[in-house]
């Protein structure tokens, strides 16, 4: 086992200790927004990929070799991991605590339905749990100052009871007392966001079906202005990296408007939205992009081709 870092010397040095699960490009820039307000960021990544591994050192984070571990000395986790991995890493969480005498603070912020989020909270017994959701892109810093996401919280607890300062920090909106309303605040925001993506995706690709792209993408900014256009490019082009997690996310949007605003005999336009990230990320050449390591679909023509020719293999193969 690799040497373990002197807990003791990082609380000295640091206002608190927190855990993020994982370090995806979000969780990565959230664990170097702590880390630039004097917060020590520990993490587990000896199961994921290489590319994880390379952000978690990247962004300055303690990698610990064990939940154990993790749990053991964290005074918060923040589970910040695709919306198929919520409830599992969760369950890892619980196991690795396993009611020990030691405190624990979970706060789950991933892109779930309230009903999703309300099943991972009872996994936890005697536990503060705060549910929360991230509205926006990942923090940055640029020009000498950070940029940062919202993140509404609910339930009995907030960031800012565990460390004074830092709902600040990290942008925190305590919305309700009550489990669910930050989940769900994040369900309807994703509607209108990413609901757009797939409907423009769609859009886009038809149009270059057919050979009237750019006679669209004119029509767009001359009607509906310049930003209506940057809007359309910005949705298409950024999210092939992101289709594969945004299915699962599809259906939980489509699972809170069933469920939470009674659209039962509407069911399908998230799903269906679901099966169009599908398509991206199994079945066209987007689906190998990742972040900051884009080589196809940076343009909208190029996401459209390379769209168009999954959807005309898949065609080939059901004839």
């Amino acid at each position: 086992m690799a040497d373990l870092p002197d807990f003791d010397a990082l609380r000295g040095r640091h206002l608190g200790l927190i855990g993020v699960i994982s370090m995806g490009d979000m969780g990565s820039g959230v664990a170097r927004l702590l880390m630039a307000h004097n917060y020590a960021v520990l993490t587990n990544v000896s199961d994921r990929s290489e590319d994880t591994k390379s952000r978690a050192l990247s962004a300055g984070a303690v990698l610990l070799p064990s939940d154990e571990l993790l749990v053991d000395h964290s005074d918060l986790i923040l589970s910040i991991v695709p919306p198929a991995e919520a409830y599992s890493t969760a369950e890892r969480v619980v196991k690795a605590w396993d009611r020990k005498e030691t405190e624990l603070v979970y706060a789950d912020l991933n892109a779930v339905s309230p009903s999703t989020l309300l099943s991972i909270s009872s996994l936890f017994t005697g536990v503060k749990f705060i549910d929360g959701s991230i509205l926006g892109g990942p923090p940055s810093f640029v020009d000498g100052s950070w940029t940062k996401p919202i993140i509404p919280t609910s339930g009995p607890f907030a960031l800012s009871d565990i460390f004074p300062g830092l709902g600040e920090v990290l942008g925190e909106k305590k919305i309700s007392p009550e489990l669910g309303q930050a989940s769900g605040l994040k369900m309807v925001f994703a509607s209108l966001s990413k609901g757009y993506a797939a409907v423009a995706l769609q859009s886009v690709t038809t149009a270059h079906q057919l050979g009237v792209l750019p006679e669209l993408l004119e029509s767009v900014n001359e009607l509906q202005g310049e930003a209506a256009g940057k809007k359309l490019e910005q949705a298409v082009t950024g999210l092939a990296p992101k289709a594969g997690r945004w299915v699962r996310e599809m259906e939980e949007i489509g699972k809170t408007h069933r469920e939470n605003g009674n659209w039962e005999e509407w069911e399908g336009i998230f799903e269906a939205a679901a099966k169009v990230y599908e398509l991206v990320a199994k079945g066209t050449v987007l689906g190998g992009e990742r972040i900051g390591k884009r080589e196809r679909g940076t343009t909208v023509e190029g996401v459209a081709e390379a769209v168009g020719e999954g959807l005309g293999r898949r065609k080939a193969k059901e004839e």
